[in-house]
């Protein structure tokens, strides 16, 4: 009798094991999917004539507006649109799980251009306790591949995500 009771708990206590590791496997899915709708994205549209390039700049967590990852250099051909829905493909310092992208930093050319020159614009008067002031408008020149100035005035303007910290930024860059 003795040894039908302590199968008896031992089968009681492996259940109540198993059914806390369903528990914890749901709580990480869930805690995952908050993570991933709280990331934001960009859709860059080059309405111009020269190649763009770039670097786009995020956050850890939304709407905090510090630098803490970098893209790779982002190449934007003319007349082109690129959409990112998240961070998880910028490469550089970004990491593999997505975070909040607030900012980017326009380069005058390729870099291996002298002379570069860049140009940061982003988020600019988001709600509450953000304090994002990047400017939303830039003027800004472009060379091209050979580093001569192929655009010599063109406009970005950043258009915030909306819902912030959870929708899509857009870039629109014009001649």
């Amino acid at each position: 009798m003795h040894s039908l009771c302590s199968s008896h708990i031992l089968l009681i206590i492996k259940k109540t094991i198993d059914m806390k590791n369903i528990l914890l496997s749901l709580i990480l899915i869930l805690a995952s999917a908050v993570g991933f709708s709280q990331a934001s994205g960009i859709e860059i549209d080059n309405r111009s004539e020269c190649d763009i390039y770039i670097q786009l700049r995020g956050a850890k967590d939304c709407p905090v507006c510090e630098v803490e990852y970098t893209s790779r250099l982002i190449l934007i051909p003319a007349a082109t649109s690129v959409s990112f829905p998240n961070t998880t493909t910028l490469g550089g310092s970004f990491p593999s799980s997505p975070v909040f992208l607030h900012s980017a930093m326009i380069y005058s050319g390729p870099k291996q251009c002298r002379r570069l020159e860049t140009w940061i614009i982003g988020e600019n008067q988001t709600p509450p306790p953000s304090k994002c002031k990047y400017p939303d408008y830039v003027v800004f020149y472009a060379m091209d591949r050979e580093c001569k100035v192929k655009c010599e005035k063109l406009k970005a303007v950043w258009l915030n995500a909306e819902p912030t910290c959870k929708g899509i930024a857009r870039l629109i860059i014009t001649s």
